[in-house]
């Protein structure tokens, strides 16, 4: 039987972990392939209070996916895969991000603009009359959660409604929104959080017209207390850049109560942050309400103002 892997981007948060393995059982159920989700490092604080809420084992950690064939979930982009990516052989792309990479030959291609790419995976379920567990349910409904900040953020469709309240009832989740808040804040608790926790954590690469873009994001409930580290968390930004040879940092912390971002900006590239939110940087920083998506409201304004350089 072909051995499968399938996996979300580096970093991988409660969309990408909840549909690698979402759609790793629909292959299994299908198919006749051994569909393994897998991961590249262990979840974080939020997609941990969903696993364990719903009993579900951790999926695998590996290093390499070399000489495997694999599926990519919510990512497309070879700076967010491995290192080794391209020794993989990529079968198909399940996202709801835009398209970036590259294959040598045609492959499958699931691609919708909607809030979680676990939305996309429910309707390939509906479409193929596969029952859905009660913990998968869960988790794909955590993933929505998760990416959509409870059907509150900008990137949330009528798609999500639908997948969100259907997935509810299969799940048994008494109460959705209660449990999503719960996990949601779960994943908001920063105290214990070393500046080094914050850029590295939820954090994704970008190429964009030769330049090196990273933006980490942060989900609080409260903005202040991040500031008051924000001089360390700066000086930890700093050693990225100078390591790793990035052009511009941006370290986004979200507010998940009041759906607003301060954004901290670092590197050569500053002017572009200020060009594309038509604004000017205070201290390295500038408040954007109603800014909490990368896809949806930062990386296409970087794009426009990186093109009108």
């Amino acid at each position: 039987m072909t051995e499968v892997y399938v996996l979300g981007h580096n970093h991988p948060d409660t969309d990408a972990i909840g549909s690698a393995m979402s759609l790793a059982y629909l292959l299994n159920e299908m198919y006749n392939v051994k569909a393994i989700p897998v991961i590249s490092q262990k979840p974080d604080i939020e997609t941990r209070y969903a696993l364990d809420y719903f009993k579900i084992p951790t999926p695998m950690v590996v290093r390499t996916v070399a000489n495997k064939q694999i599926i990519l979930v919510d990512h497309n982009e070879i700076a967010q895969s491995l290192a080794d990516f391209e020794n993989s052989e990529v079968l198909a792309i399940i996202d709801h991000h835009k398209l970036e990479i590259k294959t040598n030959k045609p492959i499958c291609l699931f691609s919708e603009p909607v809030g979680a790419t676990a939305t996309i995976i429910y309707f390939k379920y509906k479409e193929l009359g596969i029952n859905i567990p009660e913990k998968i349910a869960g988790l794909m409904l955590s993933a929505i959660i998760s990416d959509t900040l409870l059907l509150k953020g900008p990137t949330t469709t009528k798609k999500d409604y639908v997948a969100y309240q259907d997935l509810a009832d299969i799940s048994g989740v008494a109460d959705a929104d209660r449990y999503g808040t719960e996990m949601l804040k779960a994943g908001a608790v920063i105290n214990n959080n070393m500046p080094e926790d914050f850029i590295n954590g939820d954090v994704k690469d970008y190429f964009i017209q030769g330049k090196h873009i990273r933006i980490a994001q942060a989900y609080v409930t409260d903005i202040a207390p991040v500031l008051e580290k924000i001089t360390d968390i700066k000086n930890e930004m700093n050693k990225h850049i100078s390591k790793n040879y990035c052009d511009l940092f941006m370290f986004v912390i979200t507010d998940i109560l009041k759906i607003n971002s301060m954004i901290v900006v670092l590197g050569d590239e500053r002017a572009v942050v200020e060009r594309a939110f038509n604004t000017k940087l205070a201290h390295d920083m500038c408040y954007q309400p109603g800014v909490v998506s990368r896809k949806k409201q930062i990386i296409p304004l970087l794009i426009k103002a990186f093109l009108a350089k």
